[in-house]
């Protein structure tokens, strides 16, 4: 029987690690090759793409998918991780931000921005985790990543200076850090003591479930559910040897017109072969996702 493969869409609670789902899911499955396509900070919750098997041949495929968020920001008081869990560093006593201040500053973030990730992050930085460091009181500077932010709503006004917003994003954005910034440039300081990914590339919080609902159901969305988009193109016993051992096909070979703008999935023998692209007329893998035994 075929190892399981395909993916399980989380809704990761507050206060556990992205590794913590993982751990679950495996123990669930009980199966080793688990692994989450993008880590969601332990403060934050909402959809956490977990791939299961083979499938976690996309994880590169899926980490530069676009992100969105919805946040519930707090001008006027900073803490040192720029979320709920840290401790208060600054009170900008008396500030007062309202709605127009929020709107004449967020536009001049939309669009490509460079931004400093976080130094409480599961960064590398010699080895160590970047928040390991900050802990521990070490002085280092991270460097800055562009970004690209879709957009940024500003949904409603909670009470003073309490605000919830609606972002949409590139992968490796740091969500506590745009809101930091948008309070700097504002004149004051901010902290995002919620952050709720709603949608994660093609993983949305409409189609997820909670690790209790995943223990009961076990059900894991297959490789064309996830992909239901993309054209599927089969091939017969003589594509598929050279395609199952690596050899590089035409475009002309699949005799598939829409093969050569975008990406698609290759399937034979009722089994998904991979993602693949056209590149320079070769079809070139994405993700190789075949049971060969």
């Amino acid at each position: 029987m075929s190892e399981i493969k395909g993916f399980v869409n989380i809704i990761k609670p507050t206060g556990m690690t992205s590794s913590d789902v993982v751990c679950k899911i495996k123990k669930i499955l009980h199966m080793k090759k688990v692994g989450h396509l993008g880590t969601l900070d332990p403060a934050a919750s909402g959809v956490l793409p977990v791939a299961v098997g083979r499938a976690t041949k996309f994880f590169d495929y899926f980490l530069s998918k676009d992100k969105k968020y919805t946040a519930v920001v707090k001008f006027g008081i900073s803490t040192d991780t720029l979320d709920s869990f840290g401790n208060i560093t600054k009170i900008d006593n008396g500030v007062n931000v309202d709605e127009n201040q929020i709107l004449s500053v967020i536009q001049s973030f939309i669009g490509k921005i460079e931004q400093y990730p976080p130094k409480f992050s599961a960064l590398k930085v010699n080895g160590k985790k970047a928040y390991e460091l900050a802990r521990d009181g070490v002085e280092f500077e991270l460097s800055p990543r562009k970004i690209t932010i879709y957009d940024i709503k500003l949904r409603q006004k909670i009470n003073d200076n309490t605000f919830i917003f609606d972002v949409h994003c590139s992968a490796g954005t740091y969500i506590r850090t745009l809101f930091a910034d948008i309070a700097e440039k504002i004149g004051t300081v901010a902290f995002v003591p919620v952050i709720i990914r709603t949608k994660s590339g093609a993983f949305e919080m409409k189609n997820a479930m909670t690790i209790e609902e995943f223990e009961n159901s076990k059900s894991v969305l297959n490789i064309e559910d996830i992909f239901s988009d993309f054209e599927i193109v089969e091939i017969g016993e003589n594509l598929a040897k050279k395609v199952l051992n690596g050899v590089l096909l035409s475009v002309e070979e699949l005799n598939n017109e829409n093969v050569k703008s975008k990406p698609f999935l290759i399937k034979y023998n009722d089994e998904i072969v991979g993602l693949y692209e056209n590149f320079k007329g070769k079809i070139k893998p994405i993700a190789f996702v075949y049971d060969k035994d």
